[in-house]
């Protein structure tokens, strides 16, 4: 039932920004490269989902969130969803990491 495209290869990993997720799950349709159209369509999409639900945002808070990569992905086709995974590292959390292992 669910199934994680992002762990089949590196290359894998690598293609699954936030563009690709949406477009997967068909909440956002990718135009062709080019002047920024996709980041600008996508941002105004994310504002008015915002605006829609009296949300609180920042404009920098949306950049950063476009710009994510997710360690890892999980995705039920029956039900829709998708599951963000984020892995905490030794050496992201723990500062002599290199020296304990």
């Amino acid at each position: 039932r669910w199934h994680f495209p992002s762990a089949l290869s590196p290359e894998a990993h690598a293609e699954w920004g936030l563009y690709k997720i949406l477009e997967y799950m068909g909440l956002h349709e990718i135009l062709p490269p080019g002047m920024g159209k996709n980041r600008a369509k996508l941002r105004k999409d994310i504002e008015e989902y915002h605006i829609a639900y009296a949300i609180d945002y920042d404009d920098s808070i949306i950049d950063t969130f476009i710009a994510r990569r997710p360690d890892g992905l999980a995705f039920d086709t029956e039900k829709k969803l998708c599951v963000l995974l984020e892995y905490t590292r030794a050496m992201d959390t723990v500062e002599d990491w290199a020296e304990r292992k």
